[in-house]
């Protein structure tokens, strides 16, 4: 009997695509749902077929919710009209595709497991935007409860995140895949052969790096107040931000207001910079919102780890990303809006204790690497 797989995930970035490609490896027949193929640096096997739906939209909330609602309903009527699905994977991408699994597949006896990369509705909870007495909580966890108890599977990427999920599981039910890189792709360079480093201008400077979306719910304030208040005393740091986001124009207008010359922006950049761009970076900010550090990973960490930066994470304590950086002393973890300590961290670094710390972070990042894709496929 051949093996037959449907994954659904609205945005396939670097790391499912490793998945689809480690499915292909070993299933006869491999179909991908999804709204769009990030560009990067691995390719999909031309053995998955890929079936393309709405896209993701970020720019605006009314967007993202009308896109996350449309993928769900295409992927309905593609079950509704399909049949002889076996077996599917279901990414928490848009965030109530599990929703899927809590009626529609246990009636039409379709086997299938969950990728939580975000536990919902918590998440929405945790950030104010919707209420835990209001009816769409209550319902929503109600029907994700219910996934749970369905999938034959659930895979959190963290430990902290299995905690959370398992208190309404069996947490025996629950495995932990930890988020990876391809550390022969991102690793670490020296400034002077780095053509990113030159392009910008940071040679000669200790770069703090923040990379990716620039949402509401990340502390990204905090950094340019530390940028405001050291940038007449210590003129060799230079904060770089790359990405884009809701929050970035504040941030801009912030930087304007006090006429910072230590910031930069940058938009997104090409999947073929990342590795310049990542190793650029002496420090790597990874910011999660409060509430959110049982709730989910930035892949950005393993990003950073891997170019042999030091972390500093931006967390309320308890996260995964504040138990890796204590046991292995690769950077520090601040709550949120700790200006105070995020300017001695900087400050008081030496130069032979930030090498050890970069040096750290590129060791970890071998326990993350893309052979945990292997522990997806049975």
């Amino acid at each position: 009997m051949s093996k037959k797989i449907t994954l659904l995930n609205q945005v396939t970035g670097p790391l499912f695509i490793d998945i689809a490609n480690e499915y292909a490896k070993k299933y006869d027949e491999v179909i991908l749902i999804t709204g769009a193929l990030e560009p990067t640096y691995v390719d999909l096997d031309k053995k998955v077929k890929v079936i393309y739906k709405i896209a993701y939209k970020r720019n605006k909330s009314y967007l993202r919710i009308l896109t996350w609602l449309i993928f769900y309903l295409q992927t309905y009527m593609y079950f509704f009209l399909k049949r002889n699905i076996s077996e599917v994977l279901i990414v928490t991408n848009p965030p109530i595709l599990p929703f899927l699994g809590g009626n529609f597949f246990s009636k039409r006896k379709i086997n299938f497991s969950l990728l939580i990369y975000d536990v919902y509705p918590d998440a929405l909870y945790n950030f104010g935007y919707i209420k835990e007495t209001s009816f769409l909580y209550k319902y929503w966890d109600k029907i994700s409860k219910k996934a749970y108890a369905n999938a034959t599977e659930l895979i959190t990427i963290s430990s902290v995140m299995k905690k959370v999920v398992s208190r309404n599981i069996n947490e025996d039910k629950v495995k932990v895949i930890y988020p990876w890189v391809d550390i022969s792709f991102i690793k670490p360079l020296q400034k002077e052969e780095n053509w990113f480093v030159e392009k910008n201008k940071l040679v000669a400077k200790k770069v703090i790096l923040y990379s990716g979306n620039m949402g509401a719910t990340h502390d990204l304030i905090t950094p340019l107040k530390v940028a405001k208040d050291i940038s007449k005393t210590h003129k060799s740091f230079h904060f770089l931000f790359i990405g884009d986001g809701v929050q970035k124009k504040s941030l801009i207008d912030y930087v304007e207001q006090y006429k910072l010359k230590n910031v930069t922006f940058l938009p997104y950049q090409d999947s073929e910079v990342l590795p310049f761009s990542f190793a650029a970076a002496d420090f790597s900010i990874v910011s999660l919102g409060t509430g959110a550090e049982g709730l989910s990973v930035p892949s950005k960490t393993f990003y950073s780890l891997a170019a042999g930066s030091a972390i500093i994470a931006i967390s309320e304590k308890g996260s995964e990303i504040e138990q890796l950086i204590s046991k292995n002393n690769c950077g520090i973890s601040i709550e949120p809006n700790d200006v105070s300590l995020m300017k001695e961290f900087l400050i008081n670094t030496s130069e032979l204790d930030l090498e050890n710390k970069k040096k750290n972070s590129r060791s970890l990042s071998k326990q993350f690497t893309v052979n945990n894709v292997k522990y997806f496929v049975k």
